[in-house]
């Protein structure tokens, strides 16, 4: 692996509910997606539900420097809520993850999402992803574990980097 990031682990994991806002989004207009993490811990502020873990953001098909990610903003609560017309109600599949830790500036993280998505290959691993007429993922998670209202300095973040596997359909 690369200096960026830590040795990868396959683990399972449950289901986990969560509240996000869908968008679809390209490299410039990355502040608005940043911005809808304070929307979302306003929500729940707003609703008096607490946060059950870091926020994240879920990809669903991967843009480019000239295609838009169609993606998540979310946030975990500990139980399923109603959404509005802004904000949605989902879950994370539960099931088993090959993750590991960026660690330093979030302008690196390809480097490391790249060495992940490299080593599962060679490890024989199946990523939970699917072709209609563009590459869709099941579970692409970036998990921002680093607070910057603690941590303000991007170079010292930490950020999970998430994917789901496929299930054995022999099990």
């Amino acid at each position: 692996m690369q200096k960026y990031i830590s040795e990868p682990v396959v683990e399972e994991r449950t289901e986990q509910p969560y509240i996000g806002i869908p968008i679809l989004a390209g490299l410039s207009e990355w502040e608005e997606v940043n911005g809808l993490v304070g929307e979302l811990f306003d929500w729940l502020k707003a609703k008096g539900i607490k946060p059950a873990g870091a926020p994240f953001f879920r990809y669903w098909c991967m843009g480019d420097s000239e295609d838009k990610y169609k993606m998540e903003v979310g946030v975990p609560v500990k139980r399923m809520v109603t959404g509005d017309d802004r904000v949605i109600a989902s879950y994370i599949p539960g099931g088993s993850y090959l993750s590991a830790i960026h660690r330093g500036h979030p302008d690196n993280l390809e480097k490391s999402l790249t060495a992940l998505e490299k080593w599962a290959v060679q490890e024989g691993l199946d990523i939970d992803k699917r072709w209609e007429e563009e590459e869709i993922w099941n579970g692409r998670f970036e998990f921002y574990v680093t607070d910057p209202e603690t941590e303000p300095d991007l170079n010292k973040w930490a950020i999970e980097i998430a994917f789901l596997l496929m299930r054995d359909e022999a099990a």
